[in-house]
This record gives structure tokens, sequence and C-alpha cells, in this order.
């Protein structure tokens, strides 16, 4: 399977995924407001934290060995592989949960300054983390196999089902019945991506075997492991850590309106993101040169540069109507700070793709120190910013970050791999970024109407003249077609 392939089946599941994200997102606006939504998104992302810290950051390690065993056809090493990380991380993680439910209070003080009013939401939630850890190592193994049909099943039907589930229990329940629903989408996932592996790789790769447990290996993947902790750490630890600046100064409200912002521009490039871990590592990692390696990473830039930017630049245009469709009006401030998340999102995306090259290469330190420099990038400009524009300098903070990282990423790629930017690919991000700062602009000036409308589209057919004299779609898609099947 190609990236084009891999990317557009992931996509469809994105597509599937997004739509009941905004069926429970719609919903939660409407039931709980946007002081419901800003407690609710608090507790998902301390979530996040708590399955980090219990899946020790493994997954990038297991993706990378996971790869290697298979490409090498080392059944009895991919067995010791799943069979240690399974039972390592069911305990870690049980462990983990425990200590939450038991610090359920001074956690919902920390989260939401309530004087652990939501203690019991706290303790609630944590039984899914042990879920959420253990299903990493079954989609670790699928990514490894580059078995993407049975990621898309996965992802599409526990998001369906959780959708569900969610609809259910908020009208009773509320806030309550919106984490039961949260919690029934890892369950779901759990159970998929295990009878994944049990299909793709073999049942023997689903139950672990105590006697395959081998601290070598837990040893041979501690750089991974450290190197994902800190890395996806970091990335829920800034976004809490702002929005609770935003609590103190701003009040709950308004960081429901934050963390709605940075979920709407971020969601629809879950494909991306899911593409660039179940896809694209993998194949660096079976790239036999260092040249291979520069063709793929400038094959993959140019795919997502002549891809995304007009569907972003329509989310800038339409945000007014978006947010009140998948909202509500109440969030209509979400509308003004799409301008600055969407760009942001792509500098994300395009620094990913750089960077992964360190991490096929082995390079886990330098892949690493790079994301916490985006981290406190964004954490200190925002101490520094939202005391002074507010919600608009949260914003600003989160795009400096991630052009910190895209700009450090290029320049450790190029430093330690000889990575060269090829002239196409270079074209292509220049054009981007002028695009979406010219629908910004007209965003800005203009009110959502017909005025609005025609000048971004003008912006756009322009830009997609362009495109089309600088490269040739055709070219990437028949260079990314012709990339080896697994």
């Amino acid at each position: 399977m190609s990236l084009f392939r891999a990317f557009g089946a992931l996509s469809g599941a994105s597509a599937v995924s997004m739509l009941a994200q905004l069926v429970r997102g719609k919903l939660a606006a409407l039931l709980l407001g946007p002081a419901g939504v800003g407690v609710f998104n608090q507790l998902s992302v301390m979530w996040n934290l708590f399955q980090i810290g219990g899946s020790l950051g493994a997954f990038n390690g297991l993706v990378q060995h996971g790869t290697e065993a298979l490409v090498a056809d080392d059944r009895e090493g991919l067995r010791r592989l799943v069979s240690t990380w399974t039972l390592l991380l069911a305990v870690v993680s049980c462990l983990a949960a425990a200590a939450g439910a038991i610090a359920a209070a001074p956690l919902s003080d920390l989260l939401l300054n309530d004087g652990g009013r939501h203690a019991g939401l706290v303790a609630l939630i944590m039984i899914s983390v042990p879920l959420g850890v253990t299903s990493q190592v079954y989609r670790a193994l699928l990514a490894a196999s580059r078995s993407v049909g049975h990621l898309v099943k996965a992802q599409m039907v526990s998001d369906l089902g959780a959708a569900i589930i969610f609809v259910a229990l908020i009208f009773p329940f509320g806030l309550r019945g919106a984490v039961l629903g949260f919690m029934s989408t890892h369950l779901l996932f759990f159970l998929l991506v295990a009878a994944g592996v049990r299909k793709v790789i073999g049942r023997g790769y689903v139950a672990p075997r105590p006697r395959d447990f081998r601290w070598s290996l837990v040893r041979r993947n501690i750089g991974f492991g450290a190197s994902g902790i800190i890395m996806i750490a970091l990335s829920n630890l800034s976004v809490l850590l702002v929005s609770r600046m935003i609590i103190s100064s701003l009040g709950l409200e308004s960081s429901g309106i934050f963390s709605n912002a940075w979920r709407i521009a971020s969601v629809y490039l879950g494909a991306v993101t899911t593409t660039a871990i179940s896809y694209y590592l993998p194949t660096l990692t079976r790239s036999e040169s260092g040249e291979a390696m520069g063709r793929e990473v400038n094959a993959t830039l140019r795919f997502y540069l002549y891809l995304l930017p007009l569907v972003m630049a329509a989310i800038m245009t339409g945000g007014e109507p978006i947010v009140w469709l998948i909202l509500s009006s109440k969030f209509l401030p979400v509308a003004t700070l799409l301008l600055i998340f969407v760009p942001a999102e792509l500098l994300r995306i395009l620094a990913e793709t750089i960077s992964m090259p360190l991490l096929a290469r082995r390079e886990v330190r330098l892949f690493t120190l790079n994301y916490v420099l985006t981290a406190v990038t964004f954490v200190g400009t925002a101490a520094l910013l939202v005391a002074a524009y507010g919600l608009i300098g949260a914003a600003l903070a989160y795009a400096l970050g991630n052009l910190a990282y895209a700009a450090m990423a290029w320049w450790l790629v190029r430093r330690r791999l000889a990575f060269r930017v090829e002239r196409a690919t270079l074209a292509g991000f220049v054009a981007a970024f002028a695009l979406l700062g010219a629908v910004g602009l007209v965003s800005l000036e203009f009110p959502f109407g017909l005025m609005r409308l025609l000048l971004a589209a003008l912006c756009c057919g322009l830009w997609l003249a362009l495109a089309l004299r600088k490269v040739s779609p055709r070219e990437i898609l028949s260079r990314l077609r012709a990339n080896p099947t697994s």
C-alpha cells in the first residue's frame, strides 16, 4: 500500500471520526455550555497524561522494533517483544490509574481550581487508563505491519460506537455521561485492535506469555520510551498548563473556547498524524539509503503541501458557520482563533514529517530535544501573551511553538542526515502559507458573507493556478503510489 492509499483510507476513517466528534461536541456545547465543555476537556487532557505515563512512551519503539522483527521474519523475537511490553504496561497502567483515583480530589482542584468538587469524575475516568495503554501495544503491531485496513476499521467502529453511547448517556447523566462516553471509546478500540492483531499477525501475539518476558527488551526500548513519554506528556501538559493559565486569568468559559479552537483545527488532520506513525515511520525504517529517505520525505511534504491548504482555507473562511453548526453561538470567538490555529497545525504536521527520519535512524535524543523546545516555547510565550492579549495570545503562543518545532526539525535533519529540501517542496511551502495568510487577512477584514467568500475563492484560484505550474499533482501521486508494498 502506498502513502496515497494509506492516507486515503485513514482520511475516510478520520472523516467518520470527525462526524462522531462533531455529534459529541455539538451535544456537549448545547447541554453542558462552555464551562462544562471546559471541565470535560481538562479531564480528557489529564487522562491523556496518565495514559502516557502508564504506557512509558513505548509506542514509537514498539513500531520500530516490531517493524524490524517483521522484516527479519523473527517471530519468536516479536512474541517476546509483545509479551514483555503487554505485561509491563498492564501493571504500570493499573498502578497509575489507582494513584490517580486515590489523588482525585487534589487533582480536581489542580486542574479546575474547584476545591475538589469534580473528584468523582476524576476517579471515574481513571478506570479506562489501563485499556487505553494496553491497546497501544496492539496498535503498534498493526502499524509495524502497515495493516492500515485494520487500523481504519478499529478507529471507525470505536468512534461510531462511542458516539452512540455518548448520545445515550449525556441526556440523563450530563457531564458524567460525557465521561462514560469518552471511556467507551477506549474499550471498543482495545477490543478491535486486539482482534486485528489476532487476524493479521496471529492469535499467539494477543495474549502475553509470562515466560517470554525479557528485561533486556525493556532496556532496549528505554530510549524510545523516554522520548515518547517526554514528547506526548509535554504535548498534553503544555495544553493543560496554558488552559489553566486561561482559567485563572479569563475564567472556565474561556478555557472551553480555547480548547475547542485547538480541537477543531487539529481533528481533521488526525489522518495525517495517524499516517505518519502507521505508515510513514515504518516506510522510512525500510529505506535502504539516506538518498531514498530524502526522496520519501520530500514527496510526503509535497503531498501535504498540495493537499491540505485548500481544506484549511475553507475552514478559515467559514469559521463562523462551522462553529455555529458543530458547537453553538456561545462559541463564536472560536472562529477568530481558527485563523491562527489552522496555519499553526500545518506547521506542526510539516515539522513531524521532517523530524521523523531522526527517529527512523535512532537519533532519539535529538528528536526528543526538539519537541522539548516546542513545548517550552509554547508555554513560555503563553505566560507572556495570555496576560496581554487573552485568547489571541494563547493561539499566537501555539503558533510560535510550532514554528520553532519546524525550524529546528529542518536544521537538525539537514545537519545530521544531510537532508535537502527540493525546490518543488520549498515552492509548495511558500505558496501554502501565502494562501493561508491571504485568506486569514480576508477573513479578518470582512464578516462572513458574499464578499469574503468571493475574495477567498479568488485567493484559492490563484494558489491552484500557481501550484499546477510549479509541480504536477500526477507526478506527486505517481511517486507516492510507487512505494513498495509491505
